[in-house]
This record gives structure tokens, C-alpha cells and sequence, in this order.
């Protein structure tokens, strides 16, 4: 195991604690023979870390383990995929002992994808320490397979404005949603006091960029766009309603899948395209943190949910080619210490494809740091 200081993301592994169920532990490494939940912690200097929980079981039998796949219907063109896990009856995960099979082939990881369409569909199956797993999950593979078309929202405030919290009262609704339609991003301009405390050169230069990109004074807000809409939506009259409305009628001809992982000081991040139609357009992928609370002005201390900390190549994004069943894959890393991210663990990041014929998103997916989504 390995600690590290979430201020400088230095490895303080040799100088922390460590414990397990609250007893201390005499090396980095933890290993037992008695079965059960144990509790990972790390003091540092008097900081207590974030805890994860390791789950020992003998081995000996798959009794109690259940096979989950993320979804059970996935697009063929093999840049879809269902993530495969298993659990134990407690709802802890143990894929890592794991193995999968496609109609009884076994994959090479805990993904399933394919190119093939079928009527049929596949009957996904799983060991656990090479024991057979009760229970399997049929996955259907269709060229039919309807994508989830979500609408990005993208919103210029700053925490001393008495107009914004309309703006975030509405994204704290939208955030309830069980299956989200709507993906918020709040970038704070220049005015904002949120930067003395948390936001580097690096992050307002961005900010500064998406103004100059919409045509904005760099203190004004609020200010909301659509999905890359250059009109300002009028945020005294924006609904919830209205917006998911908008992503349930709206294009489903694009999709994606996002893949991240946190090595060190960098996070580094896949997006996978898909598409029933041909077109250019441009792939932009945002770097969001969450769980930073600030003063706001008439609503007190309240969370900055979303926080812009990043874009990547650019606020416009990269020109892409994209082809009908042919997925486009874009790949990039994000500097952890660069950006003085508060909070790893917190962190999320969000992809999305604009189409160079109207400027407008054609699609938005997001994840939180180390999750994998299919489209």
C-alpha cells in the first residue's frame, strides 16, 4: 500500500501509520489468514487519509459470490463494453479473483466487447479462484442498441455574486436525478473568490480561455451555455424539467465511454467515440472536482459542486474524424500537483463531442476518477 499527502501528492508512505481496524500495522503491506472486512487507514502528521476496505475470503468456495455486468445490452462496434464485477454477500468487491467467460471463452479481462451483433444473446459466466460462480448474465449485443443522449451544461459564476445562486439551486436539483441527463460544470471567472484559496494559475487561465471562447467579460455571471450553444440561456426562467426534456428528445447518434486512473501525481484518462452517423467535430475532455466548500454570496458556506479545474487539449477541443461503427479513441493526463487538487477521490472528469457543422455537443459522458463506463 502506498500514502499519499493529497496537499503536495508526495509518497509519505515510509512516514505514515497504518492501520487496519484501528490496529496498527508493522509494514506497508497487509496480508491475514482469517477471512472478513478489514478497514485501510493512514495517519500522517497528525492527518487522518480517506479509508478502503479489503475484503479476505479463503478461496475455498464461490458460495455467496454474485456475478454483476453494468449493463445488459452494449452497441457492436467494439468500442462499447460491459464492465463485469463480483461481489461477496456483504457487497464488497472481489473481481480481482475473478475470471470471465463469453458463452463459455474465457476473456482476457473483466470487460466484454464485441463487433458482432447477435439475436441471441451472450451468456456471460464467472469463476471465482477457478470455482464456478452460480448465476449468469445474459448481455444482447444490437445494432438497435439505443445510446443515452445527456445535456452538458456549463456555467461562468463566482462565489461573490448574489444572481448566481439561481444557477446553483438549479444543478443541486439536477444532481438528485437517480440517472443523471444533465452534466453541470461550473467555471469560476476571474472574480470569483474561490481562486485565492484553491485555483492555480493553470485553472484560471483556463477560466479566462472559455470566456474569451463565448465572447464574455471575464467578471461577468452568472452565465449558462447549453451544449456549446454560443446563446446565453436565461437562467432566471432554466428548469430542470426543461433540461431533461431536452436530453430525452435529443440526438442519440453519438456515445461514449470513458476510462481513468490515478498513477502518482497524474490522471490519466481514455475516451472512446462512438457513432451511427459521419460527421467532423471536436473532443474536449473537462477535469471537474467536487466536495470544495467556499463562502457563497446569500446562500453562506455551500459545496462548489463540479468545479472546473481543467480542460483538455484546449476549451475548444480536438478536431476528430468520426465514422459510422468505427470508434475514435483520445487519450490525455491531467497534473495533480500543477492543479493543487484538493481531493483526488473527489474528482471527476467529463467528456463530451461537438459537431463542426452547428458548434453544438452532440453528447457528454462523465465518471469519477478510476470508474469505467461504457458508452
Amino acid at each position: 500500500m502506498s500514502v499519499y499527502f493529497s496537499g503536495t501528492q508526495k509518497d509519505v508512505t515510509a512516514e505514515a501509520e497504518l492501520f487496519a481496524n484501528d490496529k496498527p500495522l508493522s509494514t506497508s503491506e497487509f496480508t491475514t489468514t482469517t477471512p472478513g472486512s478489514y478497514t485501510i487507514k493512514a495517519t500522517y502528521n497528525g492527518v487522518t487519509s480517506n479509508t478502503i476496505t479489503i475484503t479476505a475470503v479463503s478461496g475455498e468456495s464461490a458460495e455467496g459470490i454474485t456475478l454483476k455486468a453494468s449493463k445488459t445490452g452494449l452497441y457492436p462496434d467494439g468500442g462499447d463494453f460491459v464492465v463485469l464485477t463480483l461481489e461477496t454477500a456483504d457487497g464488497n468487491d472481489v473481481t480481482a479473483q475473478g475470471s470471465f467467460f463469453a458463452n463459455g471463452e474465457q476473456l482476457q479481462s473483466n470487460r466484454y466487447s464485441t463487433t458482432k451483433g447477435s439475436l441471441a444473446p451472450v451468456q456471460i459466466t464467472a469463476k471465482f479462484n477457478g470455482l464456478d460462480v452460480d448465476g449468469s448474465v445474459a448481455v444482447t449485443a444490437s445494432s438497435s442498441y439505443t445510446f443515452t443522449n445527456r445535456v452538458l451544461l456549463e456555467d461562468v459564476t463566482k462565489t461573490n455574486c448574489q444572481y448566481c445562486p439561481t444557477v446553483i439551486n438549479l444543478i443541486d436539483e439536477l444532481r438528485k436525478d437517480a440517472q443523471p441527463l444533465v452534466v453541470p460544470l461550473s467555471i469560476h471567472n476571474s472574480n470569483s473568490g474561490i481562486y485565492s484559496a484553491y485555483y492555480t494559475q493553470t485553472t484560471r487561465q483556463f477560466a479566462d480561455k472559455f470566456c474569451e471562447y463565448f465572447g464574455l467579460d471575464k467578471s461577468a455571471a452568472p452565465k449558462v451555455f447549453i451544449n456549446r450553444s454560443k446563446n446565453v440561456s436565461n437562467h432566471d426562467t432554466l428548469t430542470a424539467d426543461e433540461l431533461r426534456a431536452q436530453a430525452v428528445n435529443g440526438p442519440k447518434d453519438v456515445a461514449i465511454a470513458l476510462e481513468s486512473a490515478l498513477e502518482g501525481s497524474t490522471i490519466s484518462v481514455k475516451v472512446t467515440v462512438g457513432s451511427k452517423k459521419d460527421f467532423s467535430g471536436k473532443l474536449v475532455v473537462a477535469l471537474a472536482e467536487n466536495g470544495i466548500m467556499a463562502e457563497q454570496q446569500t446562500m453562506g458556506k455551500t459545496e462548489m459542486y463540479r468545479m472546473m479545474r481543467a480542460y483538455a487539449p484546449s476549451i475548444e477541443g480536438e478536431s476528430k474524424s468520426f465514422k459510422t461503427n468505427s470508434p475514435v479513441s483520445y487519450t490525455t493526463t491531467f497534473n495533480v500537483q500543477n492543479l493543487a487538487l484538493v481531493n483526488t477521490a473527489n474528482c471527476e472528469v467529463i467528456a463530451f463531442v461537438t459537431d463542426d457543422a452547428d458548434g453544438l455537443c452532440e453528447n457528454v459522458q462523465f465518471a469519477k476518477v478510476g470508474e469505467v463506463k461504457g458508452y
